[in-house]
């Protein structure tokens, strides 16, 4: 049995569709560095699951690259929403989700979700702890039709 998430950004220009194992859990995480404090980011991922970002007007995309540059932040260039960040290793894409944009939306506790700090890690400790938590099936669709 599949689990199906769907949302997007405020206008809808990104749309998000997370589907995962029946027993699945999404364990919602802060990340602690200023652009996701800022964004108020709270990211899932499900490793298994499989994520497709479809990009409806793509014009309205936004890559960010900041940092170390081992991520790449997807956002609405109308209305501002984060929707998640992606990281190509070893020619395969995978991604964290903003459960923010989830509706209906995640019940969580948001001020009891712990905060990581990431900053410490080297990049090869970085991309590694990406490739077993972050959602290893990514398919970007782009297009007014998609």
């Amino acid at each position: 049995m599949q689990k199906r998430f769907n949302g997007s950004c405020h206008c809808g220009a990104i749309r998000v569709t997370l589907e995962a194992e029946g027993n699945a859990s999404l364990s919602p995480r802060h990340c602690g560095c200023d652009f996701c404090q800022r964004h108020a980011a709270l990211y899932v991922s499900v490793p298994s699951g499989h994520l497709t970002l479809t990009l409806a007007e793509p014009d309205c995309v936004s890559w960010y690259r900041f940092g170390h540059q081992t991520a790449t932040f997807l956002l609405c260039r109308r209305c501002g929403v984060f929707a998640a960040a992606t990281c190509e290793l070893e020619g395969q894409l995978y991604a964290v989700l903003n459960a923010n944009v989830l509706a209906p939306p995640l019940s969580v506790d948001k001020p009891s979700v712990p905060v990581a700090d990431y900053e410490a890690e080297d990049i090869s400790v970085r991309l590694a702890r990406r490739k077993q938590r972050w959602i290893s099936h990514v398919t970007v669709v782009e297009g007014p039709s998609a």
